[in-house]
């Protein structure tokens, strides 16, 4: 199907018809299945497709020139300029729309339900509607995702595990442009520039290293993500903190390094882990998901938990204390964590100043038996 195909007008709607043609192109670019380079059809051509004046077209390229988001050329015609969110974000603003963007990483991780639930609960109190975007972990994704949202002229935004500042140009502070015209709330990423709400990271590596260490173990395996992420380093931290503390010397070799957080990663860190030559006799995997692909590795192994190899994970998901054994983890505020950012997002978009722009919320040990406890 041609661009010309997806493109359509309502004469009997309330919306003028170059501004309907408008919003099309914008959403368009913004999704980015118009690509910078890409040529808008001629105006008389368009006109013709969708029977309508071919002012209509000319008013509609010329508000999207004005915007910055194409560039017209005599002879060479109208073409799509490379997308900027902060163009996206100054082509906005009017009246409150009530609805809210989310911007997930995925939707694989439990904690993520429970994180929806807090901001849907917030969110329906102000009769405000979610929509929601999944990234798969590409920060490309989320700007694009970001762009698309800000096109539909959302209230705020609310960013999971990604840094969407990074994409605004340097020379601005960042957040108090952004703010100005679209509030954003930073969620589950410590090294993020205005309203943010964390959880304690490090203290969960921390916790769940330390209890295992608590069993005598000095061999404590990590399973952990490749990239050095923000929202990672900090409970790779914690781990270490809990062995320099008892005087043992990080080991590279006693670090899986994963590329997902799935299931099948946990199993190939921890069978990467049990073939070592002296293998660990504990293990923290930095997610409950990690932890359970962990388990599968062990069994495989001919291994039990926690008399063989102990284990403890991080998030508590609901499957973390119907597994055999039940999984010893960190708790994590997902539902919490959700309500303070919905909080936190309608105080700016009110034009209200919070009184704690970066919230940090507490994890908690969650003692069961897959780490030797009875």
């Amino acid at each position: 199907m041609s661009l010309l195909d997806s493109l359509s007008v309502d004469p009997g709607s309330s919306i003028p018809l170059s501004h309907q043609l408008k919003q099309q192109l914008t959403w368009l670019i913004a999704s980015e299945a118009l690509k910078p380079g890409d040529r808008l059809p001629p105006v008389r051509e368009l006109a013709g497709r969708l029977s309508i004046n071919l002012h209509t077209v000319r008013r509609a390229y010329l508000k999207l020139e004005a915007e910055g988001l194409v560039e017209a050329r005599r002879g060479r015609g109208t073409h799509v300029l490379a997308l900027d969110p902060w163009r996206m974000l100054q082509a906005t603003g009017g009246e409150r729309s009530h609805t809210i963007g989310v911007i997930l990483p995925s939707l694989f991780n439990p904690f993520y339900h429970a994180f929806l639930h807090g901001v849907k609960t917030v969110a329906d109190e102000s009769q405000s509607l979610l929509f929601m975007c999944i990234t798969q972990d590409d920060p490309g994704e989320a700007w694009r995702n970001f762009a698309q949202l800000a096109s539909r002229q959302v209230d705020g935004v609310i960013v999971v595990s990604h840094d969407i500042f990074q994409f605004f140009p340097k020379e601005r502070t960042q957040p108090v442009y952004a703010e100005a015209l679209l509030p954003v709330v930073t969620v589950d990423w410590p090294d993020c520039e205005g309203a943010c709400v964390l959880v304690d990271l490090e203290n969960a590596g921390y916790q769940a290293t330390r209890h295992l260490l608590e069993h005598g173990h000095r061999r404590v395996g990590l399973i952990t993500f490749a990239s050095d992420v923000a929202n990672v380093l900090p409970v790779n931290a914690g781990y270490l903190r809990a062995l320099q503390e008892v005087g043992i010397r990080e080991e590279p070799e006693l670090i899986a390094r994963e590329y997902s957080f799935r299931i099948e990663s946990g199993d190939d860190g921890a069978r990467k882990l049990l073939s070592l030559e002296r293998p660990p006799t504990a293990i923290f995997a930095i997610s409950d998901i990690l932890a359970f692909g962990a388990m599968r590795a062990i069994a495989a192994a001919g291994m039990r938990i926690p008399n063989d190899v102990a284990l403890a994970g991080f998030n508590d998901t609901p499957m973390a204390e119907l597994v055999n054994p039940p999984l010893t983890t960190v708790s994590a505020p997902g539902e919490a964590t959700g309500r303070e950012a919905m909080k936190l997002l309608q105080q700016t978009i009110a034009g209200q100043v919070p009184v704690n722009r970066r919230v940090l919320l507490p994890t908690r040990l969650v003692v069961r038996q897959s780490c030797g406890c009875p």
